[in-house]
């Protein structure tokens, strides 16, 4: 009866600790002016469908279109995660306090990801208000939006772990500096695997595809899992690329080899 009496404290105790802990993320989060810029999106989106229009095989259409929504949603969303989580462990780090919650007067697992989950849901609550603005100047709710966003999370929750592991071990700018490069990375190699023009190249040697075969398959495969998601959204995947669903296995590897590393480092970090 003990063991499960401090099992029931234990659980009630870790939600007991994260929501107080998102709750004062919140308020540090409303501090930053980045919050701001962010949600700014959501007034271009306004204005633009009040003023764009986008021509398309002779056909004129009024306001923004669906496939930008997903685009500059997508992007913004990971430049403000990158930039923004690592600069609210900073901040902590900065002013000591995390060596307060280091002391284990908390779970120190659960402090550093309030600060990811916090950061997350300001993401879920722009993608709803994004939402919000595309139906109502559409005829249809675009659901496939927010479908399809959602499978975005995976890329989302990857740099989030990234950057909370590189800021608490480094710095900020190695975690800025290596994670925006990793996007930029992974964009390019990522969309000549997917597209299957690795193989298809006539001018690469066999050792040229066979070493970036190798980087594709190993790095997280973020990349992958934008492009398969935009063509799922837009209706044009190819349902013989097996390429897409597998980054959607491989990049969830990668969140759970992170989100492990990051659990067992905290409880191993030395104050």
């Amino acid at each position: 009866m003990s063991s499960q009496t401090d099992f029931k404290f234990f659980i009630s105790s870790a939600f007991r600790q994260m929501g107080t802990l998102l709750r004062l993320t919140f308020i540090q989060v409303l501090r930053r002016k980045a919050i701001f810029f962010y949600f700014s999106l959501l007034g271009f989106f306004l204005l633009g469908e009040w003023t764009c229009t986008t021509s398309v095989g002779g056909e004129t259409s009024h306001g923004v279109s669906s496939y930008m929504y997903f685009i500059l949603t997508s992007f913004w969303s990971l430049v403000f995660l990158v930039i923004l989580t690592s600069d609210l462990l900073r901040q902590d780090m900065d002013s000591q306090v995390h060596t307060l919650w280091l002391s284990r007067p908390v779970d120190p697992f659960a402090y550093v990801g309030s600060k990811g989950l916090a950061l997350l849901i300001c993401v879920v609550i722009f993608v709803l208000l994004a939402l919000g603005i595309s139906s109502w100047f559409s005829l249809e709710i675009p659901w496939e939006f927010l479908w399809y966003q959602g499978t975005m999370m995976l890329v989302y929750s990857f740099f989030v772990l990234l950057v909370l592991l590189v800021t608490l071990f480094s710095n900020q700018s190695l975690a800025i500096v290596s994670s925006l490069g990793l996007i930029l990375l992974s964009c390019i190699l990522d969309f000549v695997a997917y597209n299957q023009n690795i193989d298809m190249s006539e001018e690469a040697s066999d050792i040229k595809k066979f070493v970036l075969k190798t980087i594709y398959w190993v790095l997280p495969q973020v990349g992958t899992v934008f492009y398969h998601s935009f063509a799922l959204f837009l209706g044009k995947a190819d349902p013989k690329n097996f390429y897409g669903p597998y980054s959607f296995v491989q990049v969830g590897a990668w969140i759970v080899i992170l989100k492990s590393t990051l659990w067992w480092s905290t409880r191993h970090k030395e104050i």
